[in-house]
């Protein structure tokens, strides 16, 4: 589990792609990435997937639309505003 701030970013890959096909298309490791989270597909048939990255290695990354990244995007925690 990451100890720091978390991002979220989109990343392109191929159909079907693993958790570490992801890693070692970024260039990060294990740590630097919130492995409860995952590999989450946002739309499998298109290749986009999203990972929860430590903002370290985002901003060490810095990735670009062209090599298939979006983002960083801010992942704010969902509450409900009142109990009904």
């Amino acid at each position: 589990m990451i100890k720091e701030r978390t991002l979220l970013i989109t990343v392109d890959l191929p159909q079907g792609a693993t958790f570490q096909q992801a890693l070692d298309q970024l260039g990060l490791s294990a740590g630097e990435v919130d492995e409860e989270y995952g590999l989450v597909a946002l739309d499998p048939d298109r290749g986009k997937y999203v990972l929860l990255v430590a903002e370290s290695a985002a901003a060490r990354q810095g990735w670009s639309e062209a090599e298939g990244v979006s983002g960083p995007f801010a992942d704010p925690k969902i509450e409900p505003f009142w109990l009904p």
